[in-house]
């Protein structure tokens, strides 16, 4: 047999048109090539006779024809492989479509064999066999045994099912009844199913031969027993008959899925499907991963196979369709391709001609021609660089060999070995600016240009509106001095800015690297420090190194005390300097570390809004506590707590304002309390049909009626279960108990003494003393 190989070649056709290739470098080769180009033609051209001109026509024309020529064939190969990717896609899908049907249909297949398993194990008085298998006598296992074939003596898709009884070890089969373990003829799969455990689901193809009956191939399926216990005191097996299965299967897939097979992982061998060249084509054949395409050849054959594995067995589902058909399809698109390639390449000849005759007009033409090429070139040098460093930035480039040549193309120049990235976030003066992109870009020149005067940089435009450059230093380590100099020339460009454009910066600086792959580190740490811009000042520059403080400060627990107490008093001005000497201990003072304070501003609002709800109070306004974090410096985050807290008190005054009667909403809870006292009712049950907090409600209770509403429905409970003991239904304590709420009799004797100072029991004692006295007197008065 010949050794079978994958080829992959197929499924990286895509790759190729994925290669990794700078654009923005070839770019400025190519346009230096053909600025090199004019420029040698032009000179050369006075030096010509007509001869020669003649001839320097045909390279003129030649060179063109091959541009066009390569440039067509390039296109129509990259348009090909296109197209294959296209179809390679649509196999995949059509594969998948196909696999995840069969696979489902035999998911409904397997799943009413497991139907059939739980209801056989919920056949009456199995457990108690499984239990104790001892204290049955055989006349009650020949009924048990008789039940499970009756189960299935009327479809012919089961072979046999038999019980195995752990404690006992003995089987009981379907057809021939008990039998020892020792003597049983399925005794070697029955042992190592139990060395390997079973779950439920577990199936498996197997050979089984029963006493002098021929060999059998069979689907075992086998679920522990009881299926209520966690420990297995035996097995329920259902061996289905493999040809009936899997003739069903393709009953119900319509037999439209003929290049669909099932594989045994485990085995190699092919589960379902009869195709002998598919049989060699399988064996041995791995399959890695959960699932996947590849191009398998056997001997002359090829196949495009998708394969999917199954999540409950061994089973591998596999579509193999054959190479020629994808070719053939293929072999079609190629041919249309090429006839159309080679009429494009007929007008591309036609236009070279024409080219080429328009280069004899007057040189002014062509000395024009070269100044727009040599503007263009320009022109396009600072998107290059722009693109260049975005890419650098966000850690787009594949391969850092060429980048120093393609920045030296883009007259960017670092000549120091350390790096560090600087952010910038504009803030313009009214927020209409904002959109106006020709604004954004004279800020973005102007920082660029000026810092360019004090160190090499270089800068692009970020998401967000913001700016980026990577600046080039000459020390690794960023100490003070180093600190000062750039906050220095920073201020100087943010002053300028401000008079020029009326925009006001804030800068973040990540730390120095020392090459240009690791520049993405420091952006992300710029990026980490601008997360906290809302503690910044408007023209503040923060280092990397200011996040870190070891500063530490303790949570201000009696700022949330004393902001609270303001709440509730509805006093603004108290208030409002609280948070102001809140910020300038805090946020104004830079002592702290941003980042936490952050996360401590956040917890503080939020535990003074959890206070107000236990008061009772609903602190539900239409200001959002996380849009905070769109704060753009310090001062409007102030300004942004402060309205939060203004919303709140608002809200309260509301409240209190409104002076609403909670007569309606006591009455409602009376009545919900005296409706359902006999069920298992809370606080919590009460606060939702009334529709008001749990807190609120226990306040506004005890106010309106001198008891928290638990208490009401105790008393409330006691009261009607003294109506029963008072009744001539002679309930029993358990029964009075029940009738009134409680859930058992002690609870009941508790809250009952509790109120009424002695036990139900001692009650109806008194209850029963006082009739016979009470109609002996009455008999006296009648005589």
């Amino acid at each position: 047999m010949e050794e079978k190989e994958v080829n992959h070649s197929l499924y990286r056709t895509p790759l190729l048109m994925k290669k990794d290739i700078s654009p923005t470098v070839e770019n400025i080769k190519n346009l230096k090539r053909f600025h090199v180009l004019v420029t040698g033609l032009y000179g050369e051209w006075m030096l010509m006779d007509s001869k020669k001109r003649v001839t320097y026509f045909g390279k003129i024309f030649l060179s063109y024809s091959v541009m066009i020529l390569l440039s067509v064939t390039f296109i129509s190969i990259f348009y090909y492989l296109h197209l294959a990717n296209q179809k390679q896609e649509e196999y995949a899908k059509n594969a998948k479509t196909d696999l995840d049907f069969m696979y489902t249909q035999t998911r409904m297949v397997v799943d009413n064999i497991d139907r059939l398993a739980m209801q056989l194990a919920l056949i009456p008085d199995l457990n108690a066999k499984l239990v104790n298998p001892f204290g049955s006598d055989m006349y009650e296992f020949s009924l048990l045994k008789e039940n499970l074939r009756n189960q299935i003596s009327t479809n012919p898709l089961f072979y046999s099912i038999y019980l195995y009884f752990k404690l006992n070890d003995k089987v009981l089969t379907t057809n021939e009844g008990f039998y020892s373990i020792s003597d049983f003829y399925d005794r070697q799969w029955l042992e190592g199913m139990k060395k390997q455990g079973s779950e439920p689901n577990d199936y498996e193809i197997r050979r089984i031969q029963r006493s002098m009956d021929p060999e059998v191939e069979v689907i075992s399926f086998s679920r522990p027993l009881p299926i209520t216990s966690k420990e297995a005191l035996g097995n329920l097996i259902i061996n289905v008959k493999k040809d009936v299965f899997f003739d069903t299967l393709l009953h119900l897939t319509n037999s439209t899925l003929n290049d669909v097979y099932i594989i045994n992982g485990a085995t190699g061998s092919m589960v379902y499907g009869s195709s002998k060249e598919m049989n060699e084509l399988f064996k041995d054949r791995r399959f890695d991963g959960s699932s996947g395409s590849e191009l398998i050849t056997s001997g002359t054959a090829k196949y495009v196979t998708s394969y999917e594995k199954s999540r409950f067995n061994s089973w591998i589902f596999v579509k193999a369709v054959p190479y020629e058909t994808y070719q053939e399809e293929m072999g079609a698109v190629k041919q249309t391709i090429i006839q159309t390639a080679a009429i494009v390449m007929l007008f591309g000849l036609a236009l070279s001609y024409l080219i080429a005759l328009n280069m004899y007009r007057p040189w002014k033409k062509m000395i024009r021609e070269h100044e727009e090429i040599k503007r263009t070139m320009e022109q396009n040098k600072p998107i290059i660089r722009t693109r260049l460093i975005y890419d650098i930035l966000n850690n787009h480039i594949m391969d850092f060999k060429p980048m120093p040549s393609a920045l030296q193309q883009s007259n960017v120049h670092f000549p120091h070995e350390y790096f560090a990235v600087l952010l910038a976030v504009p803030n313009f003066k009214n927020d209409e600016d904002i959109p106006d992109s020709s604004l954004r870009l004279l800020a973005f020149s102007t920082i660029e240009t000026a810092l360019l005067k004090k160190l090499p940089i270089a800068g692009t435009l970020l998401d967000h509106g913001q700016f980026g450059f990577i600046l080039n230093l000459e020390q690794e380590e960023m100490g003070e001095s180093t600190q000062a100099l750039l906050t220095q020339y920073l201020h100087e460009t943010n002053e300028m800015l401000q008079l020029q454009c009326q925009v006001s910066l804030q800068f973040a600086i990540g730390r120095s690297y020392e090459s240009l792959n690791s520049v993405y580190q420091s952006y992300a740490e710029a990026k980490r420090v601008l997360n906290c811009k809302a503690l910044f000042n408007k023209s503040d520059v923060t280092f990397m190194q200011e996040m870190e403080s070891d500063n530490r400060f303790e949570y201000p627990l009696a700022v949330q005390k004393e902001l609270v107490h303001y709440i509730m008093a509805t006093n603004e001005e108290k208030a409002d300097g609280c948070i102001s000497e809140f910020f300038e201990n805090y946020v104004y003072s830079g002592r702290y570390p941003r980042e936490r304070l952050l996360e401590m501003i956040l917890m503080l609002i939020s535990n003074v809004m959890n206070e107000l709800y236990q008061e009772g109070y609903d602190t539900a306004i239409s200001m959002n506590l996380l849009d905070l974090d769109g704060c753009p410096n310090n001062v409007e985050l102030e300004q942004f707590i402060t309205r939060y807290i203004h919303e709140l008190i608002k809200r309260l005054q509301q409240q209190q304002q409104e002076g609403i009667s909670y007569s309606l909403y006591i009455a409602k809870a009376i009545n919900f309390i005296e409706t359902n006292y006999a069920g298992n009712i809370s606080i919590g049950d009460i606060a939702e049909y009334v529709g008001l907090s749990v807190n609120y409600l226990s306040r506004v209770f005890k106010a309106e009626t001198g008891k928290p509403p638990l208490e009401y429905l105790s008393r409330y409970r006691i009261s009607r279960s003294i109506e029963l003991l008072k009744g001539e239904s002679r309930c029993s304590l358990q029964e009075v108990s029940q009738l009134v709420g409680y859930q058992d009799a002690h609870s009941f004797i508790r809250f009952f003494k509790k109120y009424e100072g002695i036990t139900p029991g001692d009650y109806r004692k008194k209850l029963l003393e006082k009739k016979p006295s009470h109609g002996k007197n009455h008999q006296m008065s009648e005589e």
